[in-house]
């Protein structure tokens, strides 16, 4: 217990909130009731698989992350590896509570918002810990444009005639 108390708040929060994620995860997110009977749906019932997953992966992380774990993931930082982790649980929530809307029951709003308050202090905690997310190239870097080095990158061209192909 004191070495979740020696986390950030921000780690705090996002540990705390894929515990309670994981916890709602197990209540009917759909459900209908008809008479004295009453059937329902879990997150876990189809693409909510990929969203149980993500939480279960992301609460494996950050407890191998409190405990001192030296992990390591190839060339990924750690901080980016939670914020990844967030991210993905977000996007598929999302998914899950934009395509299950029949029936919607309120268990799917605490997932939704758990898991947008997770990836916000995953992103609060990544940016703490100096992470830097990597960038997509532009496609001028790719096709030697201006940025690529490319014979467009000099001025002038050597040829009188010669003219540029885009």
């Amino acid at each position: 217990m004191d070495q979740f108390k020696q986390l950030s708040r921000n780690a705090q929060i996002v540990l705390g909130g894929a515990v309670l994620y994981l916890i709602f995860s197990f209540f009917d997110w759909q459900q209908v009731s008809a008479g004295p009977f009453t059937y329902g749906f879990t997150e876990w019932h189809g693409f909510g698989v990929v969203a149980g997953i993500a939480v279960l992966l992301l609460i494996a992380w950050e407890l191998a992350r409190a405990l001192s774990m030296n992990i390591s993931v190839g060339e990924f930082s750690p901080g980016l590896v939670s914020l990844a982790l967030a991210a993905l649980l977000l996007v598929v929530t999302v998914i899950v509570f934009l395509t299950h809307g029949t029936a919607r029951h309120w268990p799917a709003w605490i997932g939704l918002i758990l898991s947008i308050v997770i990836a916000f202090f995953g992103y609060r905690r990544s940016r703490e810990e100096g992470v830097e997310i990597p960038s997509m190239p532009t496609g001028g870097a790719a096709s030697g444009g201006p940025s690529g080095g490319g014979p467009s990158s000099g001025g002038t061209s050597s040829g009188g005639d010669d003219s540029e192909s885009v």
